[in-house]
Order: structure tokens, then C-alpha cells, then sequence
């Protein structure tokens, strides 16, 4: 991957600043959500799959949460005997969870940005007091890992200096990022979400989310003003993150509700230097 240095923030931004760049650079980024990679039912092969393309692409990961579906400890009522992989039909479950799932990301620790913090993963922290997240962060970067451990919701700032000894910045790509909340209406998908943030999110210019396990990509382009009085325009791209999980389409929960089938997969995204500026480039992985 591109030379690049990482520091946070007092608040917990994560700012990424890229060095050298120049006409042709770009830098690609897997985004991924909603793995709930122990569940019988998620895609393990398309993850490795896309794990693999990302180190051939030396691309960075960002992993916005649920990584773990975790549902089938002792307590929790929406667990069932037969979603349990037989690695992790032990007394300590969930240190099985973290175990398993360090050794078999491993090879991609050192591509992995970012992991995020999903509504699967908060509610082991409020029932059983254990944070898998932490955890498996801490296991990987104990592997060759740097990666941040983010929240449920934060900011990345992500720029870039054409030379590392200069101090004059690119732009400045800011990005939102939440694990995502409320349902996948059959009708809107969650889009109806996009304007909502934009609302709240002006300074966003890309808002990357999760949760309902959809995928779409929806720009949004505002009109803005300047210090100087000149106006111009510019885009906030809206980014859903599809999930690597198969749900059953003859029995189970999203059968009874009369759910459709969601996209499987994640997204690439291409940072890329032209004209003097951070671009911005999506793709659906799948």
C-alpha cells in the first residue's frame, strides 16, 4: 500500500495522511460490513475472496462492524444449536470467537484499518461484559496489526501531501462512518436515510454505513459558498455496505417476516490524486 501516517485525534478521529502523491496515484480501500463471519450462514469464501484482492491491491480495510454474529451464547434467546460452528461449540464461547477469528485474520492484519463496533457486537458488551471487538483488535495488532478500533459511529480524514518534507495538504476527503440503525423498509431499502444525514452531516463528504445489509450508492450534490463569496458545488456520496451473511429464504427470521433476498458482498473504494485534488471512486465487491 501507498506510505502513509496515522495519528487520532483528541475527540477519536482517525486521520490518515497519504505521502508522495502524484499524477496517476490512487489507493484502494475494501470496505465491509456485517460479516458475522462464525454464523453457519456467512459467505466465508467470498471473504476470502475479497481479502485476498486486497492485498494484491495493497488496499486498506475498513470493517465497520458486526464482524460477529455471537448469537449463541448460554443467554441469548435468538441463539439456535444448529447456527453453531463446531469450533465454537465450547464452554468459553466467546473466547473461541476471538481465537478462531484471529488466526483466520491473520494474513490481512497488517491491510486492516479500521474495525468498527456493530449492534451484534454492543449487545455481547451489555450482557456479558466483553468487548469482541477490543479483543480480536488486540490479537491482531499482537500479529503484525496497526489497526484502530473504532466506535459504533466516528470520523476518518483522509489527505495527502504531493511530497512527505512539504506541509501544504490536498483536500481533505472526510468521512462518517456508522454501523447503522432502523430497519430496510421493502420499499426504500434505507435510502430515506441519506437525506436524513445529509441534515446533520454537512461537513461529510462520504457517509459509510451498514446494519440493514443493502447495498446502494447515492450521491448527493449541494450547492456551497465560499470565504470569498463564490459559489460552487460539490457531492456527498452516501455508501451502504452490503453483508457477507446468507439468510435462509424457507425457514427462520427473515422468512417469517416475508423479507426479500439482500445483496451479498462489500465495496471498493478508490481513492485516486487528479488535478491536485483526493477523488473519489465505489464498486460493489461481489
Amino acid at each position: 500500500m501507498n506510505p502513509f501516517e496515522k495519528k487520532v485525534s483528541d475527540d477519536g478521529t482517525l486521520i490518515v495522511t497519504f505521502n508522495e502523491l502524484s499524477t496517476g496515484w490512487e489507493q484502494w480501500i475494501l470496505v465491509t460490513s456485517d460479516r458475522h463471519w462464525d454464523s453457519v450462514h456467512s459467505d466465508r469464501a467470498m471473504q476470502k475472496r475479497h481479502l485476498e484482492e486486497a492485498v494484491a491491491r495493497n488496499a486498506l480495510i475498513i470493517d465497520l462492524g458486526d464482524l460477529f454474529d455471537a448469537m449463541q451464547g448460554r443467554n441469548d434467546r435468538r441463539g439456535s444449536k444448529s447456527s453453531v460452528r463446531p469450533e465454537h461449540q465450547t464452554a468459553d464461547y466467546f473466547t473461541a470467537l476471538v481465537e478462531t477469528a484471529a488466526d483466520w485474520f491473520e494474513p490481512y492484519a497488517q491491510n486492516l484499518l479500521m474495525l468498527g463496533t456493530g449492534n451484534h457486537e454492543t449487545a455481547i458488551v451489555r450482557h456479558n461484559e466483553i468487548n469482541l471487538t477490543w479483543h480480536l483488535g488486540r490479537a491482531l495488532n499482537a500479529k503484525g496489526g496497526d489497526i484502530h478500533l473504532g466506535r459504533y459511529s466516528g470520523w476518518i480524514k483522509f489527505q495527502g501531501r504531493a511530497h512527505k518534507s512539504k506541509r501544504a495538504y490536498t483536500n481533505s476527503v472526510f468521512t462518517y462512518y456508522h454501523h447503522g440503525s432502523g430497519g430496510s423498509s421493502p420499499v426504500t431499502k434505507g435510502v430515506i436515510q441519506t437525506n436524513r444525514r445529509a441534515t446533520f452531516l454537512p461537513d461529510a463528504n462520504v457517509v459509510l454505513s451498514g446494519h440493514i445489509h443493502q447495498h446502494w450508492l447515492v450521491p448527493i450534490t449541494r450547492e456551497r459558498i465560499n470565504n470569498y463569496g463564490n459559489t460552487f458545488t460539490d457531492t456527498q456520496m452516501h455508501v451502504s455496505v452490503p453483508s457477507y451473511k446468507i439468510p435462509s429464504r424457507r425457514e427462520g427470521w427473515e422468512t417469517e417476516k416475508g423479507m426479500a433476498p439482500s445483496p451479498l458482498g462489500a465495496v471498493w473504494w478508490r481513492l485516486y490524486y487528479f488535478d491536485k485534488e483526493l477523488r473519489s471512486e465505489f464498486t460493489w465487491a461481489r
